[in-house]
């Protein structure tokens, strides 16, 4: 087929509709990959708009742990911390910044847990 001739027995009709059916395979595909490129996009922007509940629990519950572990006078530092984190996402929810709110209560749980750990290995210490 290179140097122009035909080629023998049907070869050529077959290789035509093998081409064919590739080129309909892809594009039966491109609407499904498009579909789910739509939905995932949809998804992504519905976490970023979607006030962020969850990670406001999660915090509030987070540092609540940590202060019944006396995480005030083992880790003062990590749980200030938290508090400021959730305070500001606080404020960033009443503005309706959905995301940079969601990025403050995950930090201010990650904080707390911190001092929650280290007002745990405190305790264990003193114990010994």
């Amino acid at each position: 087929m290179l140097d122009g001739s035909r080629l023998p027995g049907g070869a050529e009709t077959v290789l035509f509709e093998q081409k064919n059916k590739a080129a309909r395979g892809h594009r039966a595909r491109a609407p499904k990959r498009t579909a789910a490129a739509l939905v995932a996009t949809l998804s992504i922007a519905a976490c970023a708009t979607s006030p962020p509940v969850q990670e406001m629990s999660d915090a509030r519950e987070a540092i609540a742990a940590a202060e019944q572990a006396s995480a005030d006078e083992f880790a003062p530092g990590p749980l200030n911390d938290a508090r400021r984190f959730l305070e500001t996402a606080e404020q960033l929810l009443r503005e309706e910044a959905y995301g940079a709110a969601r990025i403050n209560a995950i930090r201010a749980r990650n904080r707390a847990v911190q001092a929650l750990e280290a007002s745990q290995q405190a305790a264990e210490r003193a114990e010994d």
